[in-house]
């Protein structure tokens, strides 16, 4: 007899599963085995399983050789993922690859995005684990789509979004960025993945460590993501010469600000991904409650002030102390 039936008198039909790889559909079993003998596992016609794979799927072969960062399993061999008869998911798939195939070696993963309290609605969309990874290889780290997280976060957030857990309005950071471009650090990088978790988080907005969810919270040098970069002493020193210029003479005002029972969180002044009218990130309005109040900062060539809502303007001069009455 012919192949398939021929080989099918002792081997069990490959065959029954909703997807078929050509040449099994075709009954072309000698296309990937030699009949009679061979060096190669499985009577295979070469010498390894990849090198078979790619005698017909040759894009896949120029990805192997130029691409810099190969999946470990794809180096290793298609079949860790591909069932090479059939299977029941595209591809011939050995689970859905779009995540459940993932956690199979990433078990940790899954874990870790399943009990997470801030969690990513990219898992959630349809592509899920492809949204951002490509699970052959990328020329990029980690194998994302992107040449950084930052342009690869804005396919996503370059339109308003809404949390699961909580229905909470996420902003537009592409727009956000557009319209204020001075960047924090990490935005300049092209990082976001530098302060934020993008498989989920126990932390605000998937931070990777924590930062106070509330306007007004007592000072803890370990509640600050801040830190990461920014040196502690900042807010600690109640009196420097050179910590930070936010003084009013030697008086640290960040720790007048922050370093107390009731202090201030970073977000009260500052916007952590850009702006626009004011240096030092600060922000041109700051919310209070249900109110959204301008700071009015006014810099001069030693110091500076503000005016936001809840009291007069108040100055700080490097040089010059100023005395604020009000």
């Amino acid at each position: 007899m012919d192949p398939p039936e021929l080989c099918a008198m002792c081997h069990e039909a490959k065959d029954n599963k909703k997807f078929i790889h050509g040449p099994v559909a075709a009954g072309a079993c000698t296309a990937c085995h030699n009949p009679h003998e061979s060096d190669n596992a499985k009577l295979l016609v070469t010498s390894s399983i990849n090198e078979l794979c790619v005698s017909c799927h040759q894009a896949k072969d120029e990805f192997l050789h130029k691409t810099t960062n190969i999946h470990p399993p794809v180096q290793d061999q298609c079949t860790n993922c591909h069932d090479p008869h059939t299977e029941d998911h595209l591809y011939q798939l050995k689970a859905d690859g779009k995540k459940d195939l993932c956690v199979m070696c990433h078990v940790d993963k899954d874990v870790w995005i399943n009990t997470v309290t801030d969690k990513h609605g990219a898992l959630n969309k349809p592509r899920k684990c492809l949204e951002c990874h490509d699970p052959h290889g990328s020329e990029h780290p980690k194998f994302l789509i992107k040449d950084t997280s930052k342009e690869l976060c804005l396919t996503c957030h370059n339109e308003t979004l809404t949390t699961d857990e909580t229905g909470t309005k996420i902003a537009n950071i592409a727009k956000h960025l557009e319209k204020n471009p001075d960047w924090h650090g990490p935005i300049l990088w092209g990082d976001c993945a530098a302060c934020h978790n993008p498989h989920g988080s126990n932390n605000l907005r998937m931070l990777k460590k924590p930062f106070p969810r509330t306007f007004y919270e007592k000072f803890d040098e370990h509640n600050y993501i801040c830190f990461e970069c920014h040196e502690k002493e900042k807010i600690q020193d109640e009196f420097t010469k050179d910590m930070t210029n936010f003084r009013n003479g030697d008086v640290n005002m960040h720790f007048v600000h922050v370093n107390k029972e009731k202090g201030r969180s970073c977000r009260a002044c500052h916007d952590f991904h850009g702006t626009k009218e004011y240096p030092h990130h600060l922000r041109k309005k700051t919310k209070f409650g249900k109110i959204n109040f301008p700071i009015r900062f006014i810099e001069t060539d030693n110091g500076g002030s503000c005016a936001p809502a809840c009291h007069a303007r108040r100055h700080y001069d490097r040089v010059k102390p100023k005395v604020n009455l009000k």
